[in-house]
């Protein structure tokens, strides 16, 4: 059986095609990669910029029942990967050494992944000052069962509006959905997009998809019994990070206590 690295590639290849036609695009330097986390060895480069390597990811992937798929809007040219399977929140250009404290954006994104992960295998949300610290948080993101998407994969500058976003997902949905569709994710996080994001999924992944309550964050489809968070993007500075925790984490709590059916076991 092929691993999800082989069927990205080839998803990508037809994808990278439309981009040609479409946008003019240069393949070598405009297309991001993406998909399902690298789980292989840490690779150190030039003494500077952390790699993660391919390892056992589609066996894990494969055999756990609380699989997480967070759709972001695109990589930068500044700042970002091209390939961000590789991802491994270390920060970089510090040698050998491990950042003791994140940036806002892997801060945000390695909490919100343990939450969604830990709450829906039964365990309890934590209020804001209890959560774990980074290490933990960062040892989590990096080994659990977790899928990246940029919904843009040309590389953008460092913003990028929700119009542009939304044309971008229009007019490539096709390979869109079939990349969303292929990780059959128990979660998926739509980070910012004013919506957009959560809209496509409604639209081209989960027709049935249904608002929990009137806070807007928890959104879950009953004939899959899977769960969509509509969240801020990662790196959002209009709310504190213990405000978008806490606001997310009540939703995720309450939806929880009178949907004990979405709740996930560990194993498949």
């Amino acid at each position: 059986m092929a691993t999800y690295k082989e069927r990205e590639e080839e998803l990508f290849a037809r994808w990278i095609e439309a981009c040609i036609v479409s946008d003019r695009i240069n393949p070598e330097e405009d297309f991001a990669y993406d998909g399902l986390l690298f789980r292989g060895e840490y690779e150190l480069i030039g003494g500077c910029c952390w790699e993660r390597l391919p390892g056992n990811e589609t066996e894990l992937w494969d055999n756990s029942r609380c699989r997480l798929l967070i759709l972001t809007k695109d990589t930068t040219l500044s700042g970002g990967m091209q390939d961000m399977r590789i991802e491994t929140a270390r920060q970089n250009h510090i040698g050998n050494q491990v950042a003791t404290s994140p940036a806002r954006f892997y801060r945000n994104l390695s909490l919100w992944a343990y939450t969604l992960q830990t709450a829906l295998r039964g365990n309890e949300i934590v209020a804001y000052d209890q959560t774990p610290d980074w290490d933990t948080l960062r040892e989590h993101y990096t080994s659990a069962p977790i899928a990246r998407i940029n919904c843009k994969k040309e590389i953008g500058s460092s913003t990028i509006s929700d119009a542009t976003l939304r044309s971008h997902i229009e007019r490539y949905g096709e390979f869109l959905a079939e990349q969303v569709a292929m990780y059959d994710a128990d979660i998926v996080l739509c980070c910012g997009g004013g919506g957009a994001i959560r809209s496509f999924i409604e639209r081209h992944y989960l027709p049935d998809l249904e608002r929990f309550s009137p806070a807007g964050w928890v959104y879950h489809s009953p004939s899959t019994r899977k769960v969509v968070i509509d969240g801020y993007h990662p790196s959002y500075t209009g709310q504190s990070i213990e405000a978008m925790y806490t606001n997310m984490a009540e939703d995720l709590g309450r939806f929880l206590q009178q949907h004990p059916e979405y709740l996930r076991s560990e194993a498949r």
